[in-house]
């Protein structure tokens, strides 16, 4: 794996109106035949870390995040798949339309970008969209 530094964009289209969110981390990247493999951690609130694993491959991306929220879900586009997802305040279902993913490559990083509509407790919290983008570290 090859030290890399990440980029994360979330956009959030809710009843609230639009959020923006950016976060940056340092992380490790591999490519394996078809998989890309992105691994970063997050720091949150109170010195609070996320451990995020990305597996790319060309139909399909799976997330799993471990620290305040735990969660191992398939996005994979056109299709509606649930997760149990562990938070501070319990354990409830993801359930996760995917609408769209793209993977591209070029010297020295790359991109992920997927959207998804999301319901959590029976509860539709909108339309998400990430942009996830690594360069390798000189």
């Amino acid at each position: 794996m090859v030290s890399v530094r990440v980029s994360v964009f979330s956009t959030i289209f809710g009843e609230n109106g639009v959020e923006e969110i950016r976060r940056e981390a340092q992380g490790r990247f591999a490519e394996k035949q078809d998989e890309w493999v992105l691994r970063y951690v997050e720091s949150g609130e109170a010195d609070a870390e996320t451990r995020t694993t990305v597996r790319a491959k060309e139909d399909s991306i799976t997330v799993i995040r471990s620290g305040g929220l735990d969660f191992r879900h398939t996005y994979r586009p056109g299709k509606t798949a649930t997760s149990r997802v562990l938070t501070p305040a319990g354990e409830t279902e993801m359930e996760v339309k995917t609408l769209d993913y793209r993977r591209r490559r070029w010297e020295r990083g790359g991109e992920l970008r997927f959207s998804y509509d999301l319901r959590m407790g029976g509860e539709n919290l909108g339309t998400y969209q990430l942009h996830i983008q690594w360069r390798e570290e000189p």
